[in-house]
């Protein structure tokens, strides 16, 4: 295993704990796994052969010179992306195209989008999270890439295809995707008598059911915490940072969060149930007392500080967690993955959400970028080094790929086998990132006792879907 992990973190920093964008003195401790590790994949790569590109006047290119620019909060290093954009340059030298990289915080996305929109200077690339690229799509900023997305799309995980497409066309060529789910100290659950629910295979992600999480592994762990600083599960409610977590719990019963287009989460009582049974885990002393003042990035230093046995989490926070212990800057433990336990209408199954990174061709008015943007993604899908480096910055979006590294990453395999119980948490709603401001204030009252559960998230789903109403109203897709 620690064989596995040192190949990954030579490879390897963490991409943040979750695609929301964060402050930067809360992700530092974490970005570890997606920046540098894919840098070997194209390192010395670009002096290799390259894809050769049509003719400007077989392919209906733009005469050059044309200079494009690349926005991108992507966690993955500038190296490897600048190595990427050499290799594009070195291959249409003669048309003399050359890409401008701009990397940033996430915590700087939204603003530096309004900036460009008011100012007119949109990039011609953006490479994102498909969540919040999805917004800048209802508002016409993005362009469908329909006929670039169709010639991949056999090779495309049919989660990651069907997901980046809004009324049957693609607006995004996914390069890498990450599986949220949880982490957990196995060492506490061993202590706790626990060892049933830990996989044989260090690598397996655990699969408990929902009723076995509440009625034996909780309760286990509280007893074994008992008069300790210490808690079995991390929640919070202080703001949208790693929100997905909380969506997820409230999945637990089969509820839908989103239907029709529209926010149901204060309709199904599946899901005011679950957000119930939240509060009644700590109400118990199965969770911290301070759900309603933390935020959620401060869960994960407290797993990895061994002050939290469950915590929410991916696979790149696993491999960040390694690291730290393998360099001594945290005390040995053991860690593992494990998926969400959840149940419907009485049969146990297993979620996790998925963040879905990629790539975009923004609508910056200017013909000849638009168009060298587009002829950049049909060679990123030709070109196999590129498209790897990018695409094993996580779990990747690519079939081929994923079978192509299967012996260096044999994690992948695992995550494979989640494919089918992945969901959509965003329900591909105009306006998802707004609705989020009010989902938190609503389950901090149910924490602080001012509401029930019911109420809360009937006043939230209101709300939202007035937001919902604006995005889709004023929407040149929707509304072409």
């Amino acid at each position: 295993m620690r064989k596995v992990v040192s190949i990954i973190l030579a490879m390897s920093m963490v991409l943040s704990l979750c695609a929301c964008g964060r402050k930067e003195e809360k992700t530092a401790a974490s970005e570890t796994a997606a920046e540098t590790k894919t840098e070997a994949v194209v390192q010395e790569k670009t002096s290799e052969a390259t894809t050769e590109p049509a003719s400007e006047a077989e392919a209906g290119l733009p005469e050059g010179p044309v200079e494009i620019q690349m926005w991108t909060d992507f966690n993955v290093s500038e190296e490897v992306l600048q190595g990427v954009i050499d290799r594009f340059e070195a291959a249409y030298k003669d048309q003399g195209y050359t890409i401008v990289l701009d990397k940033f915080a996430g915590s700087d996305r939204a603003t530096k989008l309004s900036l460009a929109k008011e100012s007119r200077t949109l990039p011609a690339l953006f490479l994102s999270a498909w969540f919040t690229s999805a917004d800048e799509v209802y508002q016409g900023n993005i362009l469908d890439i329909d006929d670039i997305a169709q010639t991949a799309k056999s090779d495309i995980y049919p989660s990651t295809y069907d997901a980046t497409c809004i009324n049957g066309k693609s607006y995004m060529i996914g390069l890498y995707q990450s599986y949220f789910g949880l982490l957990y100290n196995a060492d506490y659950f061993k202590a706790a008598g626990l060892e049933e629910f830990i996989p044989a295979n260090e690598l397996e992600i655990a699969a408990w059911s929902l009723s076995d999480f509440q009625e034996k592994i909780l309760p286990a762990l509280a007893e074994q915490f008992r008069g300790t600083e210490k808690y079995p599960l991390g929640l919070f409610a202080a703001s949208v940072q790693a929100d997905t977590h909380m969506m997820n719990w409230l999945s637990m019963y089969g509820g839908q969060m989103w239907k029709d287009g529209r926010s149901n989460s204060g309709s199904d009582e599946k899901v005011i149930k679950a957000l119930d049974t939240m509060k009644a885990w700590t109400d118990a002393g199965y969770t911290n007392t301070d759900v309603a003042t933390k935020d959620g990035t401060e869960v994960m230093p407290d797993f990895q500080n061994q002050l939290c046995a469950i915590s929410h989490g991916q696979y790149t926070n696993y491999v960040a967690t390694q690291g730290k212990i393998d360099s001594g800057e945290i005390e040995k433990f053991d860690v593992r993955l494990a998926s969400v336990p959840a149940e419907d209408n009485g049969t146990d199954r297993n979620i996790m959400a998925s963040y879905i990174y990629g790539a975009c061709v923004m609508n910056n008015g200017k013909e000849d970028e638009i168009a060298v943007a587009k002829e950049f993604l049909r060679w990123l899908l030709q070109d196999k080094e590129s498209l790897t480096a990018i695409n094993t910055a996580g779990t990747p979006c690519f079939k081929s790929i994923a079978k192509a590294v299967e012996a260096e990453y044999p994690i992948y395999a695992s995550y494979e086998k989640m494919s089918g119980n992945l969901w959509d948490f965003t329900g591909n709603v105009p306006g998802f990132v707004e609705t989020r401001k009010d989902l938190f204030p609503a389950i901090q009252s149910v924490y602080s006792g001012e509401k029930t559960a019911a109420d809360a998230l009937t006043e939230y789903s209101e709300k939202a879907n007035k937001v919902i109403d604006e995005y889709t109203q004023n929407s040149l897709v929707l509304n072409p």
